[in-house]
């Protein structure tokens, strides 16, 4: 498995004994490009993110004091850290589960327990959107939407959307060829990347938040195409 460039991570996790085992994971990865900052509480994370710029972050949701959720909401709420990667773990694994972390602004969830490997691939993924080899400014051909990935920005009509780091590279990929249907299988390979049971219900999901947020106009021209894939459909592409 090719390890990207440097990872910048902060671990928000209240139980000691995960902590430590967070200590030696990222000790081990440390020749590969990740390094880590492994706090126990949302207080001490916030702190952080105040400090150094993050490009990942592993929240746990059960966080005494801000809760992991309070805290996500707080991340994409600024400006400055709005873009880092953001890995939900927990001791949940129901569908309505993963549903909230997601919505709440979540790039990912993993359920505990989980093996080592499983945390380096959701890692990967994370980091997948940031190395995509794609156009930047593409989308300024458009009226009405303005597109940097490079940025993360995002304007519909001047109005600022906030977009997670995955909702990012789907619009990116869609972007860069309007008017082509992206298969499930093509769209899921080339963000997430990951084998996993319910990759087409998270592909589902991210989607479903990225078309709301985009409005009824620009959201509308994500269609679905039932059993194959999405197509972003642009007459003026």
């Amino acid at each position: 498995m090719v390890i990207p460039k440097r990872r910048r991570t902060l671990v928000v996790e209240d139980d000691s004994e995960m902590r430590g085992y967070y200590v030696r994971f990222f000790e081990r990865l440390a020749d590969s490009g990740y390094s880590a900052v492994v706090v126990e509480d949302g207080e001490k994370a916030l702190d952080v993110l105040q400090r150094e710029p993050v490009d990942i972050l592993l929240l746990d949701w059960n966080l005494p004091g801000i809760s992991g959720e309070a805290l996500l909401r707080a991340v994409r709420a600024n400006p400055m850290t709005r873009s880092a990667g953001v890995l939900m773990v927990t001791g949940r694994c129901a569908p309505e589960d993963e549903i909230t972390a997601l919505d709440s602004g979540a790039d990912d969830h993993l359920a505990k327990p989980f093996a080592e490997n499983e945390l380096l691939a959701r890692l990967l993924s994370l980091s997948r959107r940031r190395d995509l080899e794609i156009g930047r400014h593409e989308a300024n051909r458009y009226p009405g939407l303005e597109f940097d990935l490079d940025t993360d920005l995002v304007r519909i009509d001047g109005r600022r959307v906030r977009l997670t780091s995955k909702e990012m590279g789907v619009l990116a990929l869609f972007l860069r060829r309007p008017n082509w249907v992206y298969t499930n299988a093509d769209l899921w390979e080339t963000l997430w990347g990951y084998e996993s049971e319910s990759w087409e219900y998270v592909l589902a999901v991210t989607i479903s938040a990225l078309r709301r947020k985009l409005g009824p106009d620009w959201g509308g021209r994500i269609q679905v195409h039932k059993g194959k894939g999405y197509e972003f459909v642009c007459p003026n592409a």
